[in-house]
């Protein structure tokens, strides 16, 4: 299991994540990271990879901690973001990083890899950085995938990307993702389109969890009630049109209780997480 205790990170005067405390125990769960630009995500997931080590708090797996510890840290991986940026390793042609990767993990899927690049008709004599951003990001996607890595962390997977090799790419993950299970951390403000594949959810918000549960308890509580004023539900937001009026809430509401507010001509509807986030985080 691994496990986020009190972890505060300030860049300057500049808190972005306060005491943050997050219990990934769910090893074979596919958790999406969300919150707004700025927010902290990118940040707290190079924390977990030790790639940032100047932060207050602890990253155990399994009880053990994970700074500084490569019999720990061989078993995450963290691609994406601007980590090409800073790596010499990737300026160089995509044959020569599938080498490296090969070495540096011992469940790496060469064959897969290339399998995976060759569906996305990029070549791997191609150089990493004269790839389009999107291609950059599938390249990034696939050492993800092929790492086999039991924490797989893949910031901004869809950067990018068309509507197509989102798709594609999804697919893949989740095929892979059944022959070899593992956890995922997917950041990516596209939630609309990777909803159908969490299996749970951490929202960030003012440098703190705003929520950190399974996706089935998120949308058993997301209800958009219209017609009907409720009191003592957790309200996120209220929305009046004339004599109309809509609420936002993510709260338990009972069989009995919504059956009384369509009695009484309301409507209750399901809300799809997309539409939670945006009410949580908008000021």
């Amino acid at each position: 299991m691994l496990t986020v205790k009190n972890i505060t990170k300030k860049y300057g005067k500049n808190l972005v994540l306060d005491r943050i405390a997050i219990d990934f125990n769910n090893p074979e769960g596919v958790y999406g990271i969300l919150g707004r630009n700025g927010v902290g995500k990118t940040t707290l997931m190079k924390i977990i990879f030790n790639m940032i080590t100047n932060y207050e708090g602890d990253v155990e797996i399994n009880g053990s901690p994970v700074k500084n510890n490569n019999d720990k840290l061989k078993d995450i991986l963290y691609v994406g973001g601007e980590i090409n940026q800073y790596n010499s390793l990737f300026q160089g042609k995509i044959k020569d990083i599938l080498k490296v990767y090969d070495l540096m993990y011992e469940t790496f899927d060469r064959q897969y890899a290339e399998s995976l690049l060759d569906n996305f008709d990029i070549k791997l004599k191609t150089k990493f950085s004269k790839l389009s951003t999107g291609n950059q990001t599938l390249v990034q996607n696939t050492l993800g995938l092929a790492s086999r890595a039991p924490v797989t962390i893949l910031d901004e997977p869809t950067n990018g990307l068309d509507s197509v090799n989102r798709q594609n790419f999804f697919h893949f993950m989740m095929e892979d993702y059944a022959e070899h299970p593992r956890m995922f951390m997917l950041s990516t403000h596209l939630i609309q389109e990777i909803e159908n594949y969490l299996t749970d959810v951490v929202i960030l918000k003012d440098a703190g969890v705003l929520i950190e549960d399974t996706l089935d308890n998120i949308q058993a509580n997301s209800h958009l009630v219209k017609n009907a004023r409720l009191e003592n539900k957790n309200i996120i937001k209220e929305t009046t049109f004339g004599s109309s009026v809509e609420q936002t809430i993510y709260d338990d509401l009972s069989n009995e209780e919504i059956q009384r507010i369509r009695n009484q001509g309301g409507e209750v509807e399901s809300l799809d997480l997309q539409s939670l986030f945006n009410a949580l985080v908008e000021k």
